[in-house]
């Protein structure tokens, strides 16, 4: 089983790059754990922040990954800052996971990947489309932590 899809929490430190604006380096935390419905289901929730701004609002973004075979997942997510809803699909081993999404029109476009240096660390990296351009892209690492409030 891929180390993301494994219920826990994760501390994300990384560089985000917004067409058009700076890279920004941001901070946060992401909590992976199990549907209480559905057992094959994952809820990943995340919340980012600017690293050099302890005053920073912190941006929150939800999803799912349904598990739906021995190294399939389905993606759903509910994004506020998108005001849309992006489905799409994945494909994990125990090293890597690489999750494809889209808007129901298509006109938003994203691939996601999680890259395990351990049972413990994995790297991230994504881009996200909006009409054929790139709105931002990112490198981030995640370490595994027990409390993931203390670290932010």
């Amino acid at each position: 089983m891929h180390p993301l899809l494994v219920p826990g929490a994760w501390l994300l430190e990384g560089d985000y790059h917004p067409s058009g604006r700076p890279s920004q380096r941001l901070i946060g935390v992401t909590e992976v754990r199990p549907s209480e419905s559905y057992p094959e289901t994952r809820e990943v929730e995340g919340e980012v922040r600017d690293a050099g701004s302890a005053a920073a609002r912190p941006v929150r973004s939800s999803y799912h990954l349904d598990v739906t075979g021995g190294a399939t997942v389905r993606f759903r997510m509910d994004s506020l800052p998108l005001g849309t809803v992006l489905t799409g699909e994945g494909y994990f081993d125990d090293a890597a996971l690489v999750i494809r999404y889209a808007s129901p029109d298509r006109r938003i476009l994203g691939v996601e990947s999680f890259v395990s240096s351990g049972h413990d660390e994995l790297r991230s990296t994504g881009v996200l489309l909006a009409d054929g351009a790139p709105v931002t892209s990112w490198i981030a690492r995640l370490e595994r932590v027990h409390d993931p409030r203390k670290h932010l």
